[in-house]
C-alpha cells in the first residue's frame, strides 16, 4: 500500500494543483487505491499546523485501510511553482492499534 502511494505521488499525481484544491487532490488519490482517508492538514517549515497554503511546506495525511491495521500516516512535501503546487511523498508510517 505505502509503495503505491510512493509510485503515485512520485510520478505526475497532484502536479501543477490549484492552491484551493490541493487537499481535494491528495484525498482523491488516497482514496482512488482504496484509503479512507481521516484528515488532511498543512504544515509549515517549523512543523506547525498552518491554516494558509501559502505558509504550507508539508502536506500530512492519515488514514484507515482494510489491508492494514492502524493508522496510516502519509507525509508529502509541498512545492509552489508558477503560482500552482506540486505534491511529492517524503515518507511514511504506521500507527499500530
Amino acid at each position: 500500500m505505502h509503495g503505491k502511494v510512493m509510485n503515485m505521488f512520485m510520478g505526475n499525481q497532484c502536479y501543477d494543483v490549484d492552491p484551493p484544491l490541493v487537499m481535494d487532490c491528495v484525498k482523491n488519490a488516497l482514496t482512488s487505491i482504496g484509503l479512507n482517508v481521516e484528515e488532511i492538514m498543512f504544515f509549515d517549515i517549523d512543523g506547525n499546523v498552518s491554516q494558509d497554503i501559502d505558509n504550507a511546506r508539508y502536506v500530512r495525511a492519515v488514514a484507515t485501510s482494510n489491508e492494514i491495521n492502524g493508522k496510516q500516516i502519509f507525509t508529502f512535501a509541498l512545492i509552489k511553482y508558477r503560482g500552482k503546487y506540486k505534491v511529492l511523498y517524503l515518507q511514511s508510517a504506521v500507527e499500530e492499534r
